[in-house]
């Protein structure tokens, strides 16, 4: 395994790397912009950002366990993709340049996860329910729906979500693979938090919960600190 290297090495690196200056620069709808920012403990070395879609995917090499990885942020949703992690920039190099086209591609709001098939036979794919739903409740929007989930992270799916961009607060609905099983999470101004007033174990009895819970619980989550 290669040592890691100084911080200082890869931020000088950063603008005359080669890897980095032939990575294309529009790809599915995406601008690569160049990084150079330390925030904490990561060095953004690039990003191909959608501002309209609130989507970006970032390139960025870590000082807590000194790793280069692709980072994607979705809406409020900003998550590691482990495929592609390394400690070898040569190495890193290769895998990116390799998978760019697909890494951007899943990142568009019109992506269906390549469990799709999955997703299809649980009925997610074809759930229409949501279409009947506000588009908007207090202060918080519909932004993903089921049939675009977005693959998270341990065997889950984020099938609908509603959030207050401007407080950075949101309700989500996940299904989980593994357990096989709907329940929703809140973010109160990016504080993750558990819930369960909306576990099940269909569609049918989400829909139920959605019918009888969704507009007061959003109401509520908008002017509270639960």
């Amino acid at each position: 395994m290669p040592k890691p290297e100084d911080i200082e090495v890869i931020m000088e690196r950063r603008p005359h790397w080669e890897f980095l200056q032939n990575l294309p620069r529009e790809l599915h709808g995406f601008t690569f912009n160049d990084g150079g920012e330390l925030n904490r403990h990561e060095f953004l070395l690039g990003a191909y950002v959608n501002e309209a879609a609130r989507r970006r995917l970032e390139l960025i090499y870590t000082k807590e366990t000194y790793d280069y990885v692709p980072v994607r942020q979705v809406g409020l949703h900003r998550y590691r993709d482990f495929r592609y992690i390394t400690r070898d920039k040569d190495v890193f190099a290769e895998w990116i340049t390799g998978a760019i086209d697909r890494l951007v591609e899943e990142m568009t709001p019109t992506y269906i996860p390549r469990a799709g098939h999955m997703l299809k036979a649980k009925g997610i794919l074809d759930w229409h329910y949501p279409d009947t739903l506000p588009d908007r409740i207090g202060n918080f929007v519909k932004f993903i729906g089921p049939q675009y989930p977005l693959e998270f992270t341990n065997g889950t799916f984020i099938i609908l979500d509603y959030v207050d961009f401007e407080e950075s607060s949101e309700l989500i609905f996940l299904y989980n693979r593994i357990r096989n099983e709907f329940y929703a999470e809140n973010k109160k101004r990016l504080k993750p938090n558990t819930i369960h007033e909306f576990d099940a174990k269909k569609l049918a009895d989400l829909e139920v919960l959605l019918e009888e819970k969704l507009e007061p619980y959003l109401l509520e989550l908008g002017k509270s600190g639960k």
